[in-house]
């Protein structure tokens, strides 16, 4: 079988999104734990009649990387009910967004605690429900059979919000096959998955024979840029510790504990599959400060008419920000995290000690940081990287594409300028470069500032531009000279220069 083959091969193929086993009309598919706690799929060849309908609906065997026709918008939004922001890990908008399905009488599927503390895939009918899937749940959630729950629901005609990581979505969407308007997707900027039993032993671990109450893993006790685990017991208090400081946290921020697949995530953008991506919007002081007060702010990167629609519907506060906050400050939206370097060692240790997961957690939790070697590798680095990339393979898909050659303007300027430009030139492409200063430009998509750039894309001249970014057209300010090397280079080119000049 390919999906056996694959897994046998790489490991880190498959992310355990459990399509295959709900898609079985046999049910001879199974998700069995390895020695690290993570789930694949257990194939019973005496049940099997080799359908084939596994391997056409597993993600990662049919995995194609997706340019989207446009680049997504971005927002940072809170919800106005001060209780909800303080009991969601970030600004309320997935319980905003999930308040539109059960007005209309639906139904929402994300992840949720069992009696036992575990973290499963569940439903909610009602906003007493739904608290059970609010907040952030830093561990892989067993999908179960909800897939085909969700299928009856969409037949039956009802409203449905799916809520999981980048993985679940698509392995929900290849379940389906087709899509739903009565479907909102909805995934998270993921930093990756922990091992569920590493999870369970925590958690048992950390009751110590009390009652859990309640358990969060992004408490806003001490402010949300502040975090802490929080487990509230019924007879004892509670437990609250910050994230380099508490065990678990430690090891799984530090991508120690996370599944193989997570650090090579082929679901990260602009390979998402949901309608709407929401996480935390991290320096939201620094590039739209009326939005931050410390009690939580959400990010949502909209990716379909259908997300942008139901956006619109939320009862939220919020504001579009420029896409370029995006590599800097959530790197995870666009690439994978980190493994740390101790990672093989520690699975290593509980392979070998498997009844004494907090010990070897513990071993990991206080080595000497002196002693730990770091991986020589940059998360905010590597993201940029690739969405500079991506940013040129979606600008080579524009058939027009302006160039305006200006000096160097102040951000009012060319506030205007831009303002002025959307009126006259809809439907284009285009890039404002400022000649002066170190040849810096600034990118822009149908005339919206979405990233500014100044030498990051390292382009080494301007003809670079031309070449690289299918440049149709030129306007240059009556300020600039062109040079006579790079007037030949547009007359062999048949692009056609015109002048104008930016009304200052």
């Amino acid at each position: 079988m390919k999906i056996e083959d694959m897994i046998a091969a790489n490991r880190a193929d498959c992310s355990g999104c459990e399509a295959c086993a709900n898609i079985c009309p046999k049910n001879c598919i199974s998700m069995k734990r390895d020695a690290e706690g993570f789930a694949y799929p257990k194939i019973d060849h005496e049940v099997c009649i080799k359908c084939g309908r596994c391997e056409k609906v597993c993600p990662a065997l049919n995995f194609k990387p997706t340019i989207p026709a446009e680049l997504p918008e971005v927002f940072v939004t809170i919800h106005p009910d001060a209780k909800v922001r303080r009991h969601s890990s970030s600004g309320g908008t997935f319980t905003a967004l999930s308040e539109i399905i059960l007005n209309s009488g639906g139904i929402i599927f994300g992840a949720g605690f069992n009696e036992n503390w575990h973290v499963v895939h569940t439903s909610a009918e009602n906003l007493d429900e739904l608290e059970n899937l609010r907040g952030s749940k830093y561990v892989q959630s067993q999908i179960g059979y909800v897939y085909k729950r969700v299928k009856v629901e969409l037949e039956n005609g009802r409203q449905v919000l799916f809520s999981g990581t980048p993985c679940q979505c698509a392995g929900l969407k290849s379940f389906l096959v087709k899509d739903y308007d009565n479907l909102l997707t909805v995934d998270i900027i993921c930093h990756g998955t922990p091992s569920p039993f590493i999870w369970e032993n925590y958690i048992d671990y950390r009751a110590g024979g009390h009652d859990i109450a309640r358990v969060n893993f992004r408490s806003k006790r001490f402010g949300w840029t502040n975090n802490h685990i929080e487990i509230t017991f019924y007879d004892c208090g509670y437990y609250a510790n910050g994230t380099n400081q508490d065990l678990y946290q430690y090891n799984f921020l530090h991508g120690i504990i996370e599944r193989p697949s997570c650090h090579t995530c082929k679901f990260k953008f602009p390979n998402c599959k949901s309608d709407v991506t929401i996480g935390d919007a991290w320096g939201v002081q620094n590039f739209s400060p009326k939005f931050f007060d410390n009690r939580g702010t959400s990010l949502v990167i909209v990716h379909t008419a259908k997300g942008k629609n139901f956006l619109s519907k939320a009862k939220l506060a919020g504001q579009r920000v420029s896409f370029d906050v995006l590599p800097a400050h959530n790197p995870c939206f666009i690439t994978p995290s980190i493994p740390d370097n101790r990672r093989q060692d520690f699975f290593r240790d509980l392979k070998n000690f498997p009844h004494l997961p907090i010990a070897v957690m513990q071993k990991y939790f206080h080595q000497n940081p002196n002693k730990v070697v770091p991986s020589g590798r940059n998360l905010k680095v590597e993201a940029t990287q690739k969405f500079d990339a991506i940013l040129r393979q979606f600008a080579k898909r524009r058939e027009k594409n302006i160039l305006f050659i200006t000096p160097i303007l102040n951000g009012n300027v060319i506030n205007n300028f831009v303002g002025k430009i959307l009126r006259d030139f809809k439907g284009s492409g285009g890039y404002i470069f400022q000649l002066q200063g170190g040849g810096k430009f600034i990118l822009v998509d149908a005339f919206h500032p979405i990233i500014r750039l100044s030498g990051e894309m390292k382009l080494n001249s301007l003809r670079d531009l031309i070449e690289n970014f299918h440049v149709t057209n030129i306007f240059v300010d009556r300020q600039i000279n062109l040079s006579d090397g790079l007037k030949n280079f547009l007359e062999n080119r048949n692009l056609p220069v015109k002048s104008f000049e930016v009304h200052k």
